[in-house]
């Protein structure tokens, strides 16, 4: 295998000059070949891009409204890159010891239309976290104070989004987390005064303090096909940490998705994120601690019709929700695509694609079906199942943070040998959600040899949750074979360990729950629940 070493066409790998049009110079010999091995000295390399420190410095200003946690991710929105990967075939980066020290908001790195990609080694983190954290101080009637972090200064009061709390008693987030508007002001050096309400429990607690909620991912996988992420970890990022969008077998070995030491937030939303994707998706001894959102979310989505009358085969197919690549969402020819009845996200029936042409302007696609679509009373929708990756998760660890460990909306699923701790809502999620158009129906799903420990505290249930979330949830059975075997759940509420809703033919057997059966499982609109010695 061919060299290419980044010290050649930067031999001072000491200094602190910006080294992102370097690696642009050096990535452009990795797509002349193929096969090739990029090999990065380990040490901290700076990225820097004027567009993007200007954005950030948007971002943290109340003087400039342009940018804020709804318009700083966008379509065909310019944006920088740091690491390019994209266009390349049958690549290792070697990047053991090796940091990418981000200035501005971007997209570290970026994985389009690649294949055969072996990342190895690299840590991600910004000069100025994204966020700002700082000790609460002082709370009063309409307002409190937060003397801020050395490392996240402002100079005057900051957009925010969303306030998270960090209980330095209990050493993990507290449920209560607030969308305040910005109303806050310096009212003495490094003193952050936030005019809401919080209660008084708080003094002494953590505040961390979002400017974000998306922007670009920190990686981002799309259209490529077989990577591999080996020893790579995110301590910081103002959006999703790894995004994989129209991409065909990823897998995740040893990644990491943690805050620095004395931080309370790594990625301001979910760890990792995949739609639309094929093949497997592969987690492998990963450890996910103290991001915004969810450990990891597997879909795809649900597009809306609009019918052609002339043309019963034929529609009009969008996704209505704003997709988390920023790119339009659509099938491929031949893919089969289960119809549903948007009330209750039954199946209707499914169809074949023949044809489609995309409308990228107007986001949607003009999709033939190779049978007429079924006459419906209510509103119907379509899901590509073709486009649904199998996930497999082995001895990963996801701890105190936000929203779920593992919400899954795909088939052919393995979770084993996993420790999922201290999450504000459940363990595992299997389920449909309509607000996001975000499907389909699980099937073939195995929870097994887990350890759930304190998890759902800030409501839903400690350990599986099953469901289906629409406008009539009692007639929903969109989750079909699921076997939870095996699993310890050590649950702190009065909450059920398990939840099943919306669903056929669900095993369990072998499980420790925190009390009886009867009060740790709640089953209603199910068929075919069945207990196993």
């Amino acid at each position: 295998m061919n060299v290419i070493r980044f010290s050649d066409y930067r031999p001072d790998v000491s200094g602190t000059e910006n080294t992102l049009p370097v690696f642009e110079q050096a990535l452009q010999e990795c797509r002349k070949q193929s096969g090739c091995e990029f090999l990065i000295d380990p040490g901290t390399y700076l990225l820097r891009d004027r567009s993007a420190v200007e954005l950030f410095q948007k971002v943290l200003s109340l003087d400039d409204d342009s940018e804020n946690a709804g318009t700083i991710f966008r379509m065909n929105r310019p944006y920088a890159k740091g690491l390019d990967l994209s266009n390349l075939s049958g690549v290792t980066v070697s990047a053991k010891g090796v940091t990418l020290l981000c200035e501005g908001i971007m997209e570290p790195v970026s994985i389009i239309k690649s294949k055969d990609i072996l990342l190895q080694g690299l840590t991600i983190r910004y000069v100025r976290p994204p966020f700002t954290q700082g000790k609460i101080i002082d709370v009063k009637e309409g307002y409190y104070d937060v003397l801020l972090d050395p490392d996240t200064p402002l100079a005057k009061g900051a957009s925010n989004c969303r306030i998270a709390f960090w209980d330095v008693t209990r050493q993990r987030l507290d449920p209560d987390q607030r969308r305040p508007e910005n109303r806050n002001e310096i009212v003495a050096p490094g003193i952050l005064r936030v005019h809401a309400s919080v209660d008084h429990k708080h003094v002494g607690n953590i505040a961390i303090i979002y400017h974000t909620f998306h922007s670009r991912p920190a990686i981002f996988i799309n259209e490529s096909a077989n990577v591999v992420l080996k020893d790579v970890t995110i301590h910081n990022h103002p959006g999703m940490g790894v995004v994989g969008n129209k991409s065909r077998n990823i897998a995740m070995r040893g990644l990491r998705v943690v805050p620095l030491p004395g931080k309370k937030l790594a990625t301001n939303t979910d760890a990792t994120h995949f739609t639309n994707c094929r093949g497997t998706v592969e987690f492998e001894n990963c450890l996910f601690s103290c991001q915004g959102d969810d450990a990891t979310n597997l879909h795809n989505y649900y597009y809306h019709i609009e019918r052609i009358p002339e043309d019963p085969a034929s529609a009009y197919l969008k996704v209505e929700v704003t997709t988390h690549s920023q790119l339009q969402d659509s099938p491929e020819e031949g893919d089969m695509m289960e119809i549903v009845d948007l009330a209750s996200m039954n199946v209707i029936t499914a169809k074949k694609v023949l044809k489609v042409e995309n409308d990228i302007e107007a986001l949607r696609s003009f999709v033939t079906f190779d049978s007429p679509l079924p006459e419906f009373e209510g509103e119907i929708a379509a899901v590509n199942v073709s486009a649904l990756p199998s996930l497999v998760m082995r001895g990963c660890h996801i701890s105190t943070h936000r929203a779920r460990g593992v919400l899954i909306k795909t088939r052919n699923v393995l979770v084993e040998n996993c420790t999922v701790e201290e999450t504000t809502l459940s363990a595992i999620h299997i389920g449909v959600e309509k607000y996001w158009d975000e499907g389909p129906g699980s099937e073939n799903v195995i929870i097994r040899g887990n350890r759930f420990v304190r998890c759902g505290y800030g409501g839903s249930c400690s350990g599986v949750l099953i469901n289906c979330e629409c406008e009539k949830p009692e007639l929903s059975r969109v989750h079909n074979n699921i076997l939870i075997e095996n699993n310890v759940i050590e649950n702190e509420t009065e909450l059920p360990d398990v939840i099943v809703s919306g669903a056929r033919k669900v095993v369990m057997r072998g499980n420790v729950f925190s009390r009886p059966k009867e009060q740790a499982v709640l089953c209603k609109d199910s068929e075919r629940v069945v207990f196993e010695r």
